[in-house]
């Protein structure tokens, strides 16, 4: 039987010394465990993107609570009232605000007329525009001193208006590419034409076309359709009236044209820079990793030209209480920049602290992140497209 011998030192030392492969092979597997991770790290920051884009959704604004559906009330107690808007324009999204030009006409029936003759009520009175704004530059005159009597009993007045209209219900959150809804709103004005009285109510009535005049297109936009509705306006008050239920109820006809964004314009003129600079964003990690000065110089540009070009398109937008579709955009640069700045940095890092002879290994690791940054950003992106738009 042969017997060994005890290892001498040398032999000891040498059994604790790694060999290069097995260098190699440590190095490889935390490589490989850094790569999963930042795919994990990858998968995360869709997830967060994803669920930033559906929670910034916001939700459309609520039903006006002062607008009731109207009381189904008989033909003595209703104005038929009907609505030409030969002009529209100096639309102002800023102020919400909007002038327009036309004529509105009145036709009751006699047991109104007798009404109106009892009280003594103007013929100026009998309804008010309640959305005009700037009353001491607005015209409201009527056609005729009396009104005509028609065939049938009923009486007609004609009046011409010109003024300037607020827009309450403006909704920006899909800006650039919103739908606007100019409304006029006409509502009876004595108290004896209230509910908590024998209400009178306004009946719109139109033929098609009639609506719409010659000069209501607005640049940059196009014209949906035209509308008109009855409600009843619920004030929450009873002007001092006591004792009287629905003093404060009063019925209202709109008329309103819908606007609707010309897509190609809004998006040259809004969308293309955002997307120009994020096409920046995204080639940037193309550059070779070694290439540290002009790396960490893009980020850091592109993330103030897009703080710029967001404050340029708020110019012409009121202060909101909501993000819109381009704000999410732009929130959604901002991140992707900050990112991409911190990851550059992690690099210049990575590869100035590792020896010479590691430069290729670490550069490929690099371009491996930045191409994991990339697929996330471009994912990220589509997110923010596909669902930024939602609950507008």
């Amino acid at each position: 039987m042969r017997l060994c011998s005890p290892p001498t030192a040398r032999e000891r030392s040498c059994q604790h010394i790694p060999t290069a492969r097995s260098l190699s092979l440590v190095r490889g597997s935390n490589g490989g465990m850094k790569l999963k991770r930042s795919w994990v790290a990858g998968l995360i920051g869709l997830v967060v993107v994803a669920l930033f884009s559906i929670t910034t959704l916001g939700s459309p604004d609520a039903t006006n609570p002062q607008l009731k559906p109207p009381p189904t009330v008989p033909a003595a107690r209703q104005i038929e009232v009907g609505m030409h808007i030969k002009n529209i324009y100096n639309l102002s999204l800023k102020d919400k605000t909007f002038s327009a030009d036309g004529w509105f006409w009145l036709k009751w029936p006699e047991s109104i007329q007798q009404r109106i003759e009892s009280d003594q009520i103007p013929i100026t009175e009998l309804v008010e525009l309640v959305n005009q704004v700037e009353g001491y530059d607005a015209q409201l005159e009527p056609d005729s001193n009396e009104p005509q009597r028609l065939k049938g009993g009923r009486y007609l007045q004609l009046f011409r208006f010109s003024s300037k209209f607020y827009d309450d219900q403006q909704n920006l959150r899909p800006f650039p590419f919103e739908t606007l809804e100019l409304p006029i709103n006409l509502e009876v004005r004595p108290s004896q034409f209230s509910m908590g009285a024998q209400g009178v109510v306004l009946v719109p009535k139109l033929r098609a076309g009639e609506l719409q005049g010659d000069s209501v297109t607005l640049n940059g936009y196009s014209i949906q359709r035209a509308t008109s509705t009855s409600t009843i306006h619920a004030y929450t008050t009873t002007f001092g009236e006591e004792g009287v239920a629905n003093a404060g109820d009063y019925s209202m006809a709109t008329f309103e044209i819908r606007y609707r964004t010309n897509g190609w314009a809004a998006f040259y003129r809004f969308v293309l820079p955002w997307l120009a600079v994020m096409v920046m964003l995204l080639l940037a990690p193309n550059l070779e990793g070694n290439l540290n000065d002009l790396r960490l110089a893009i980020p850091s540009t592109a993330l103030l030209t897009l703080v710029f070009l967001q404050e340029g398109t708020h110019a012409d937008l009121p202060p909101l209480d909501y993000l819109t579709f381009l704000d999410k955009l732009y929130l959604f640069g901002y991140v992707v920049a900050t990112a991409e700045f911190w990851l550059f940095v992690w690099g210049t890092n990575l590869i100035s602290r590792a020896p010479e002879a590691e430069h290729v290994q670490v550069m490929q690791r690099i371009n491996r992140v930045d191409l994991i940054y990339q697929l996330t950003t471009i994912a990220g992106g589509l997110t923010i497209l596909l669902l930024g738009r939602g609950g507008s």
